[in-house]
């Protein structure tokens, strides 16, 4: 098929090719004319079947969301070709039928506008009298694209992929990523590249996607039969309360399919991941959310991923899902966060070390004494925030501080599934941090890897417009002390509105036992109800052009909280708290002595 080639750089985001504002509209039609709208206003309206997007390295980095590939299919875009795809997009271009295909060759030689024949099936890319080949899909991938899709897969009952068919992986030293997913499987060993097919523990939607996976279940599948309705868990955390008359539609599609189902739902109690964390996850799970933060509740010792849309709604007709066993990385800690730093600036550093597509295709294990000393909240921000350089899970080994977490919440200890690292496991990469000599520090427009010191970014005297206090990285009952405790005898400056959002609804009711909310309150704040909020910037406190905020949110993409022409620097919530007071971006340190 002959098209025309439109050449992108790296790390394209998900906000960047369908952007969060546009998700809860009924339907992908709806969407295409803003793609890619923050960064090639022309493409929407001249891109025409056949197409062909090339991208850089880590094309799709960001959401899980499956109306990314799905706006681009839907404009009549034939492939994606890139240097190397962001995990989960690949995996969702894949399952919905969109060819997506490595080959460095062409991502540097071919320019942006030429003609393309390209053939997929062959494995060529034909620009300028000159050809260009594929890297070959593997055969799992293979399979699904011969059968048109994972959810065409399930209603001929396709075979499973032949990798995994092949004889059982020897014994040999496993990494605790390993350890959990040789146990779900059944299998004594595995190792980096096996393909795995393991049964749900928990699997987990929220109100960003759910409209599209109830389509999805109720037009493309054959059988429409729930395999794992108790172990499933439907939250509406995203857009709370309905800003609109389409998300209203769209989150009554999901309580309706949830009554329907049997399904357990959350309603606006609060974040999805907290939730998780609150309720549901045991160590040795096998967690898969429709949401890219899912690592987060790898905190537990458990492994936990995002997915998107076909993905979950595979899970949820089967009660299993296939994955591909990643290398893993091993972060070693030492020391303890000194005063005005935490988790947050640890991660800002490493994904700044490493690179927004540092951890591709592989899993982050998190050890070391520098790890005993934390909470679960602190260990959630470190899973949670490894997605933000690629990772497919990130985990850390249950211990005392999880037993007691889980007991706590009314939960028991399975010791049964506590699995640790052999001490001569293999990985891919071996890195440490001493937490001591770590200092506050923020990401800044526009990608959570762009790393700088706080110090730096407060001698500059950067003015803010907002602080935003929240999301499943930093709207934890810790974090909502640290900020209290900075504005209790203090005002937000009168230029600067400060939304500060509960993760859930017992944290908003342990803040308001404290004393927290008033001191919010009284110091000039607005402290939203328990949903994602602005991080999501969908709904409250959207950014309008030229405005800048310095937010605790997960990502800071261009447009990701509101208009493309805004600004977001991410940093702690005491960094957030301070910035509010002071009216510029400042460092936290010298407000907690």
């Amino acid at each position: 098929m002959t098209g025309r080639i439109w050449k992108f750089g790296n790390d394209v985001d998900t906000d960047q090719i369908i952007a969060s504002q546009y998700l809860l509209v009924s339907t992908v039609e709806e969407m295409t004319p803003f793609a890619f709208e923050s960064i090639r206003t022309d493409f929407a309206a001249n891109c025409r079947s056949g197409d062909v997007v090339v991208g850089g390295s880590n094309f799709g980095c960001g959401s899980s969301r499956e109306q990314a590939p799905m706006v681009l299919k839907a404009l009549g875009v034939q492939a994606v070709v890139a240097k190397s795809f962001a995990r989960i997009f690949y995996r969702n271009a894949i399952n919905i039928g969109l060819p997506v295909v490595v080959s460095d060759d062409a991502v540097k030689a071919v320019p942006d506008g030429a003609s393309v024949d390209m053939d997929i099936a062959a494995g060529t890319l034909v620009v300028n009298d000159s050809q260009y080949g594929f890297t070959p899909f593997p055969d799992n991938i293979k399979s699904i694209v011969e059968a048109g899709g994972l959810l065409e897969s399930i209603n001929s009952n396709a075979e499973e992929a032949d990798e995994d068919q092949k004889p059982l992986s020897e014994p040999r030293p496993m990494t605790l990523t390993e350890k959990i997913l040789a146990h779900s499987a059944g299998r004594p060993a595995v190792k980096p590249g096996d393909i795995v097919t393991v049964p749900v523990d928990r699997l987990m939607t929220n109100d960003a996607t759910t409209h599209v996976s109830v389509g999805l279940f109720e037009n493309k599948l054959k059988k429409k039969s729930v395999a794992i309705a108790e172990k499933t868990v439907g939250i509406i955390d995203h857009n709370v309360p309905a800003e609109s008359v389409k998300t209203a539609h769209v989150q009554n599609t999901m309580r309706r399919f949830c009554r329907e189902q049997s399904i357990a739902l959350h309603d606006g109690e609060g974040v999805c991941h907290q939730l998780l964390a609150e309720y549901y996850i045991m160590p040795g799970d096998i967690v898969i959310g429709a949401d890219s933060h899912t690592p987060a509740s790898g905190a537990f010792g458990a492994f936990a991923a995002g997915v998107g849309s076909t993905d979950f709604v595979g899970a949820l007709a089967t009660g299993k899902t296939w994955l591909c066993v990643p290398q893993t990385i091993q972060i070693q800690l030492t020391g303890s966060f000194p005063r005005g730093a935490d988790a947050r600036d640890l991660m800002f550093m490493l994904i700044g070390d490493i690179g927004a597509d540092g951890a591709l295709y592989s899993a982050i294990e998190f050890c070391g004494e520098g790890v005993s000393s934390m909470t679960m909240p602190q260990r959630m921000i470190l899973c949670a925030m490894a997605v933000e350089a690629g990772v497919k899970n990130a985990v850390i080994a249950a211990d005392t501080v999880t037993r007691d977490f889980l007991q706590a919440s009314g939960r028991g200890f399975d010791t049964a599934k506590i699995f640790s690292a052999d001490d001569d496991a293999v990985y891919a990469k071996k890195l440490s941090y001493d937490l001591d000599k770590l200092v506050s520090g923020a990401a800044v427009p526009h990608g959570v890897h762009k790393y700088a010191p706080l110090k730096e970014l407060e001698d500059k005297k950067i003015k803010i417009d907002q602080g935003f206090i929240g999301s499943c990285s930093a709207g934890g009952i810790e974090a909502l002390r640290t900020a209290a405790q900075i504005l209790k005898t203090r005002r937000v400056h009168p230029l600067v509105k400060l939304i500060i959002t509960p993760a859930s609804r017992k944290i908003m009711q342990q803040a308001v036992k404290e004393g927290l909310v008033e001191a919010f309150i009284t110091a000039g704040a607005m402290v939203m109800n328990p949903n994602c909020s602005v991080c999501w910037g969908a709904c409250q406190g959207v950014l309008g052009k030229d405005e800048v905020m310095i937010s605790t949110g997960t990502r800071n993409f261009k447009g990701r909280s509101g208009s493309p022409e805004s600004y977001v620097y991410l940093a702690s919530a005491a960094a957030v708290a301070v910035s509010a007071i002071e009216g510029f971006i400042t460092d936290p340190r010298r407000f907690l002595e």
